[in-house]
């Protein structure tokens, strides 16, 4: 074999190589970005229960407040 023909194969599994590297990654990226969006979901639907659940909290605690504040004055007790 000549200089040249191993020089014109080296650069071809050079490429082939790259061609190789550039699929896996490109694959694996898919992969990431398909995972990513999974929990991106995933988190937006706990975000959404935690906003719910904070909602019905603070709804009680306005009504806990609300008693407390009519227990402190007189003319809106309940009690006489």
């Amino acid at each position: 074999m000549t200089e040249m023909q191993m020089l014109t194969i080296a650069a071809s599994l050079v490429a082939a190589m790259f061609g190789v590297l550039a699929t896996v990654l490109g694959w694996i990226g898919s992969r990431l970005h398909t995972k990513v969006d999974d929990m991106g979901k995933t988190l937006h639907s706990i975000a959404e229960g935690l906003h719910e659940k904070f909602n019905g909290l603070d709804k009680r605690v306005t009504v806990v407040e609300t008693m407390m504040r009519d227990n402190d004055r007189p003319e809106f007790s309940r009690h006489p």
